[in-house]
């Protein structure tokens, strides 16, 4: 069995025991640590059908989302915490941590946005439903080719899923046992 270093639980193995932390109440992020349970990744915005398309798709996984910022620039959004996030809300890789993490202003964290600041995201899409009623609304034109080119996907001759698979009887097996006496 490997054991991870670092993950801030207070290891056994002599004299390299880590000190519990806890976050003081007055930490700007005491019962937070939202910032350490999802990763997003840029995308392009989406020009194209198959754009489009594909964030469909990744609004049909679970616990995926797409947002756009106030600087119009997408994201696919994962809600996946940290794999080094302790169960006190604390970094167990703290002083290793990504340099990402470590530019990380807490002021600019959503949890500390006032009502005056406006939401955090100029448009969050948390399912295909959400996304493709924007799409109707924001980009009519957009949305019209978007349901051209998929009525022309599923006309295109594929077969549906469920005719490609093919059912076949099985008789049922005689039992290999005597019958009883």
């Amino acid at each position: 069995m490997t054991m991870r270093q670092g993950n801030g639980l207070g290891q056994t193995g002599g004299a390299n025991l880590l000190p519990v932390l806890t976050k003081q109440p007055d930490h700007p992020c005491f019962q937070c640590a939202k910032c350490c349970k999802y990763m997003s990744v840029e995308i392009d915005a989406p020009r194209t059908m198959r754009d489009y398309d594909h964030i469909v798709w990744y609004l049909y996984h679970d616990k995926v989302s797409v947002f756009v910022d106030w600087e119009s620039d997408w994201f696919v959004l994962f809600q996946s915490p940290c794999e080094h996030l302790n169960a006190q809300g604390m970094c167990g890789v703290y002083e290793k941590r990504p340099a990402i993490c470590k530019d990380f202003d807490w002021r600019e964290c959503e949890n500390h946005m006032t009502p005056e600041d406006g939401p955090a995201d100029k448009w969050l899409f948390e399912s295909a439903e959400d996304f493709m009623a924007w799409l109707k609304k924001q980009r009519p034109k957009a949305h019209q080719r978007f349901m051209r080119f998929l009525r022309r996907r599923h006309e295109s001759g594929e077969e549906p899923e469920l005719k490609r698979i093919s059912a076949k009887r099985v008789r049922a097996r005689r039992s290999a046992r005597p019958a009883p006496a």
